[in-house]
């Protein structure tokens, strides 16, 4: 019985350290990361779609992902910041 009410607490620990934490850390790198975007800036979207940043307007963002084809997106939809290596 004792040890069924011991299971419990250590079960919660390892679930934070295994997927709470995790995750609260990945959510503070995305934050940090959106609130460095600036024009110029390559981007991935949560969908896949690649582009530079052409303008910022708040919480929205104007991708330009081929010559003369710009989209409008939200700022939470961006993935990542893309750096291409200039070494090749």
């Amino acid at each position: 019985m004792s040890s069924g009410v011991l299971m419990i607490p250590i079960l919660l620990v390892i679930m934070y350290f295994l997927i709470l934490r995790p995750q609260q850390k990945r959510m503070k790198e995305q934050r940090a990361m959106l609130s460095v975007l600036d024009v110029g800036d390559d981007v991935r979207t949560d969908s896949g779609i690649y582009g530079t940043i052409s303008d910022l307007d708040g919480d929205t963002v104007f991708l330009m992902v081929a010559d003369g084809v710009e989209i409008k997106i939200s700022k939470a939809s961006i993935a990542e910041m893309i750096r291409y290596d200039d070494e090749e």
